[in-house]
């Protein structure tokens, strides 16, 4: 039984994409969102963080006076 080409060349120019596909458009997008909802926790969280090494600098200093 002899093989046709033309049956197997498209699934070889499709190679790695013959698994799941996301458009690069949507990864980019997400990492974007990503970057945007870690630099918002950040801006969140680091006035509480200041506070607390604040408060933890005053307390060490009042127990030696």
């Amino acid at each position: 039984m002899a093989i046709n080409p033309k049956v197997i060349l498209p699934s070889i120019k499709k190679g790695s994409r013959a698994g799941r596909y996301f458009p690069r458009w949507a990864i980019y997008s997400s990492a974007g969102v990503g970057v945007l909802i870690l630099v918002g926790l950040i801006k969140t969280f680091l006035p509480f963080i200041g506070t607390f090494f604040l408060l933890a600098f005053i307390w060490s200093q009042s127990k030696y006076n």
